[in-house]
């Protein structure tokens, strides 16, 4: 791990350059282009860390977890989603809602990016992230395991604020992509459909916001 700061962000930061000292940890003070260059963005606040991409659990690690209690709350399953920043708002929202882990198949969902963990403000470090090899097969799993598995779509199914739905500690929320939605794969194994009443002008809502109005029922309903 290496910390970039610029000299006057060094008073904010005083307590992890300290850190850096105690621990033997690099740091370096750098001027506004330099940090600018190392970031790729003009939105660096004066600071970057460059640190190991935190790793990523698979469904034996998630149902381990919940078996010994260390991850309770609803679970999100994210089926073709693959924009970074939508990536982290949604952890950002998940961490905000109490949500357990964020599960996507293998080589689908996008890399926490340097971009989305900016967006998610933190929220990376307080939601799991599971990859899965085979989505309808570790979603039946989690089926069996006593989960509701309750799928997003733009036509049809439920309204939201009526749909009965299993307490949030065994809820799976599904959300698909703007474009493609559920995959037929993944909607086929699930118990429930529920869509978010709107005036129809559009046919649907950024997956970002559409996955905090539904966490935001389920919280509200516990």
């Amino acid at each position: 791990m290496r910390v970039y700061v610029t000299a006057r962000r060094k008073p904010t930061f005083a307590k992890l350059l300290e850190w850096c000292v105690r621990e033997r940890r690099g740091f370096q003070v750098v001027d506004d282009d330099n940090l600018q260059r190392l970031t790729g963005s003009l939105h660096h606040e004066g600071i970057t860390i460059l640190a190991k991409a935190t790793g990523r659990m698979d469904l034996g690690g998630l149902l381990h977890g919940i078996e010994g209690g260390a991850i309770t709350g609803p679970l999100l399953y994210l089926d073709g989603v693959q924009n970074p920043h939508n990536l982290g708002s949604i952890l950002r929202t998940a961490a905000h809602f109490g949500v357990g882990a964020l599960i996507g198949a293998e080589g689908e969902l996008p890399p926490l990016s340097a971009a989305a963990a900016r967006v998610a403000e933190g929220a990376a470090e307080h939601v799991k992230v599971v990859t899965v090899a085979n989505p309808g097969a570790d979603l039946t799993r989690l089926k069996k395991a006593g989960y509701e598995l309750v799928a997003t779509t733009s036509h049809g199914g439920d309204p939201l604020w009526a749909a009965p739905l299993a307490d949030a500690g065994k809820l799976v929320l599904v959300l698909g992509s703007e474009g493609e939605g559920v995959s037929r794969g993944v909607f086929k194994v699930c118990d429930r459909t529920v869509q978010i009443p709107g005036t129809g002008v559009v046919e649907s809502l950024n997956v970002s916001v559409a996955c905090g109005i539904v966490l935001a029922e389920v919280r509200r309903r516990t």
